[in-house]
């Protein structure tokens, strides 16, 4: 089969290549509006043909690319399991031995695009892969639609700093439930910087993270409606659907276990519900089973979701089953690369470059590198995991398992630095016993409109209200807040009055949503009685 070649007038050569794009001739007149935005961008892109085995495909890639190469994207869906490629926008994917997975239930072995990005066959990721999966020109068009609509949004506001967290029951008992939790209290008040706003919707009636209402389904969607950086699911799934385990009775008893049932908070049928305009679109991450089987017959639910039009913009989903310590690693490299990497220590400027370093994390071996909380899931994933288990293959399955379905060169937009500290106050001894105050110092880089907040920590709370008035206060942490326009570089100084009898562990947070980009910072105070 001939593999045609073509280099934009930017990319002189293999070595001159940042971006290698897999796709048919048929998709060229629907993906030249990308190449556009790219090339203004000052990447340097080549373009190759899909061959009939993804050997031959990892061969043409890398004929055209080099060391400079540093994004992969794959256009176009992959043949079914265990069928040839036959038709010509499919792009082969690689089936490889899944030694961990397959003692536990899963195939034998497992889809991933992953070696595509393996330049010298050292095993170890050179360049970051996303496929959008599509199936045709007009999809591909949509797709590139949104792309450039969530990349030109000039909507900066405060969505931008919201970290949505869903998870159920996780049914593996209820020392290895503990853990998982122990562990998702560490993520969210170690790894998540303070100044990124969680939201968190847990699917069990006693818990303070349960959202009100009959319908969870309902509470998580409507959610998904307000918008967030990041919109991660923790749980069960199923190729076409995420599963929550009710483990609980109607009056929120505890059930014993053959009573326990499944509900589907999310499925194929109902993604057509996500409802979120392209120009605030969210990035989803579904840390569970087989929702990412991008080879299974028809779509997975992560395929569905990506091309839905109130969809998500990216989706990262595991192919195969996945297992809870694969998957806490899966996570903190990629919250620990989108939030803290980047040359400003904001997180990275696009998502391939998170997911090369979330890879890359899984398959290093120098243990003495690791940042203090993957320390600790490694310890506990040591003591709860089924005997016999070699974590460092664990953790090189899930690297190959969770595949990024959308494009590696999307930009993130990570927020500019806010310099916000918290200063001495005079009005304390004005104010007598009626109320106690904060000053609060902020220069922003940006012009725009700042909000600096007075917040309890997610972890002081003990139940969340049943009608929270603002969309972007899900758990009702806010306790004041101010709200001033500003120019860039100007030190403002705003003071904010506490409630009398509030005291305790609290977060100022600052935030500036401007017109092209945002800005944002906290720092943690602790106030005595």
């Amino acid at each position: 089969m001939l593999v045609a070649v073509f280099f934009p007038a930017t990319a002189n050569s293999a070595d001159d290549v940042d971006v290698i794009v897999v796709a048919s001739p048929e998709l060229d007149a629907a993906l030249q509006p990308w190449i556009d935005m790219r090339s203004q961008e000052g990447l340097r892109i080549a373009t190759v043909r899909p061959a009939n085995t993804a050997t031959l495909t990892h061969q043409e890639i890398w004929n055209a690319g080099g060391a400079a190469t540093r994004y992969i994207v794959l256009v176009g869906d992959t043949p079914d399991f265990d069928t040839r490629r036959n038709q010509s926008h499919q792009i082969p994917t690689w089936m490889i031995p899944a030694p961990i997975t397959s003692r536990f239930g899963s195939t034998s072995t497992l889809p991933t695009d992953l070696p595509y990005g393996d330049r010298d066959g050292d095993r170890v990721s050179d360049a970051a892969i996303g496929r959008l999966p599509i199936q045709s020109a007009e999809q591909l068009a949509s797709v590139v639609q949104r792309i450039e609509a969530y990349e030109n949004s000039d909507d900066f506001g405060l969505w931008r700093r919201s970290f949505q967290l869903t998870g159920g029951v996780g049914g593996f008992g209820a020392m290895v439930d503990t853990a998982i939790e122990s562990v998702t209290r560490g993520v969210i008040t170690t790894v998540l910087p303070a100044d990124a706003k969680p939201q968190i919707a847990y699917a069990s009636p006693n818990h303070p993270f349960c959202p009100p209402g009959k319908s969870f389904t309902d509470a998580v969607l409507n959610r998904y409606r307000t918008g967030a950086r990041f919109w991660v699911y923790a749980g069960h799934g199923q190729i076409d659907r995420l599963e929550l385990l009710q483990t609980t009775a109607a009056d929120g008893t505890p059930a014993a276990r053959e009573q326990w049932s499944v509900e589907s908070l999310l499925n194929n049928q109902n993604a057509t519900q996500l409802k979120r305009a392209p120009n605030g679109a969210t990035i989803a991450v579904l840390l569970a089973c087989f929702a990412g089987a991008y080879d299974a017959p028809g779509d997975c639910l992560a395929e569905r979701m990506m091309l839905a039009d109130g969809g998500p913009i990216a989706v990262i989903a595991s192919s195969r089953l996945s297992m809870p310590y694969g998957n806490a690693c899966m996570g903190l490299g990629l919250l620990q690369s989108v939030y803290s990497g980047g040359p400003q220590n904001t997180g990275c400027d696009r998502i391939g470059d998170a997911m090369l370093h979330a890879a890359r994390s899984l398959q290093s071996q120098q243990q003495a590198k690791q940042s203090t909380m993957r320390v600790m899931v490694d310890t506990l994933a040591s003591m709860i995991s089924p005997a016999g288990t070699d974590l460092q293959q664990e953790r090189l399955e899930h690297a190959t398992l969770y595949q990024l379905l959308g494009d590696p060169t999307l930009r993130l937009h990570p927020p500019q630095p806010l310099d916000l500290s918290i200063e001495p106050s005079e009005e304390d001894a004005l104010a007598g016993e009626t109320a106690r105050s904060l000053s609060i110092a902020v220069t922003s880089p940006i012009a725009g409109t700042l909000i600096v907040a007075i917040e309890r920590p997610l972890t002081a709370i003990t139940q969340t209200p049943a009608d929270s008035p603002k969309d972007h206060d899900a758990h009702g942490t806010t306790i004041t807040e101010h709200k001033i326009e500003v120019p860039a570089g100007k030190r403002i100084l705003q003071t904010l009055q506490l409630p009398l009898g509030e005291s305790g562990p609290f977060i100022i947070r600052g935030f500036v949503h401007g017109k092209t980009g945002w800005a944002s910072a906290a720092q943690r105070t602790f106030l005595p009685d």
